[in-house]
This record gives structure tokens, sequence and C-alpha cells, in this order.
């Protein structure tokens, strides 16, 4: 199975990456209980492991963790110089269903824009955007997806090509509470509330929002600090 190496590397103590660490390490069967609700599913989860390398180790890459369809995706998808899409946790329920995790600890983690490697990969994903946004009915363009929400992007279509072939899959927003102790004014930790209205007015603002776009992105906010 193929990696790739932590982007961004750690914080030690706060974070999207710590904190995920902890949920799975230390928490993991609340952890796990928290998803599984949140996905309206039952049983439990077996989180995929990372490759190693060193202190950082690698997160699991596009879909290699399904071979039978990581090929097709790749000549859909361009990987570009990380080397495709980089899942913050991986895990899979008793019913095969794919949980794929993308973890956010604080405001400016929800903003991304692409890093094109040529004018063609820029074309070739623009064209599996605009396919998805069609297909859900989504009323935005692809420039104002790429302007601070590709990432939001990227992932939804990598989920829509999953369930596309017959996979079960779900896609979960983990959003900590009190997971950043360095506040900025773009990089701000939030309480529940201000995570979900953050991340409605996201919606609202792309027209996700009311569409069945919305309906693949499920949101799991967990406080760091408690069980609340």
């Amino acid at each position: 199975m193929a990696y790739q190496k932590i982007i961004g590397g750690m914080g030690l103590g706060y974070g999207s990456k710590y904190q995920l660490l902890r949920m799975l390490g230390w928490h993991r069967n609340d952890f796990n209980k928290r998803i599984m609700a949140c996905v309206g599913l039952s049983g439990n989860v077996n989180w995929l492991d990372f490759g190693y390398d060193g202190s950082l180790d690698k997160e699991l890459l596009n879909f290699d963790f399904i071979p039978e369809v990581n090929d097709e995706w790749k000549r859909l998808w361009e990987c570009g110089s990380t080397g495709g899409i980089n899942w913050d946790a991986v895990g899979i329920t008793n019913d095969n269903t794919y949980i794929l995790v993308e973890a956010k600890a604080h405001f400016g983690e929800m903003k991304s824009s692409p890093k094109w490697k040529s004018s063609n990969a820029q074309e070739k994903n623009n064209k599996q955007i605009k396919a998805f946004l069609d297909k859900y009915k989504v009323n935005t363009s692809v420039e104002a997806i790429n302007n601070g929400s590709y990432q939001l992007a990227n992932r939804l279509v990598a989920l829509d090509f999953l369930l596309s072939r017959g996979y079960k899959a779900k896609l979960v927003y983990v959003l900590f509470e009190n997971g950043y102790e360095y506040n900025t004014q773009y990089n701000k930790s939030a309480t529940e509330s201000q995570w979900l209205k953050e991340f409605d007015d996201k919606l609202l603002k792309l027209g996700i929002k009311g569409t069945g776009a919305e309906a693949l992105i499920n949101i799991c906010v967990i406080n760091c600090n408690s069980k609340s």
C-alpha cells in the first residue's frame, strides 16, 4: 500500500493531527461511538494503519486501500506533486462502509486553494469538479470552489467516485472544540456553535446548502477537553 508523508507536521498538544491522534489512541472507544452515531451506523470501526516514516509517518493516499479502483481514480484525477488526496484517517465498519475523515482544529484549516502542477492538471481536475457540481445541482462555479474550498471539493469528488462504483462510504468532518491554543486572527479555535455556523456559512456561500451534496457531508464536533 502506498502512503504520503504527513504534510505540515504535528503540533505537540494542539492542532487537528494531534487531537485526532489522541482520539484514535487514548479515546478510541468513545471516538468510535461518536463517529458511528454521526454517520447513522451501528457496530465498530477498524481504523487503517499509516505507513512508517519516522516521527511523522505517512498518511493514507488516494484509494490505495482499495487497489481495485485506485488506478482508475488516478487516471481521472490529477494527483500532482503531493501524490493526491491525503486522508487524515480511514476506517472500515462492520458492514464494509469506508469512513473517510477530514479533521480540523481551527478555522484556518478550512481554507484551501489548489497548487496546480500544470494547466493540463488544472483542466483535468476542474472537469471532475464541474461534473460533480452538475450532478448534485450545486449552483456555484468551479472558480468559487477553487478560491478557498478546493479541499472540500476534492473530498466530495472522491467520495462520489466511490459511491458511483458501488462502494459504501461516508465523509466525516471531525471538528475539534478547544483543539488549538495559539489563536490568531485567522487561526481560531472554535466552540461547537461557532464551528457549525462556519461550516453552514461555507456551504451556503458555495451553493451546496440544500443540495444532494450537503447530504454527503457528516459533521462530528468533539470537545477535546471533556466528554460533552
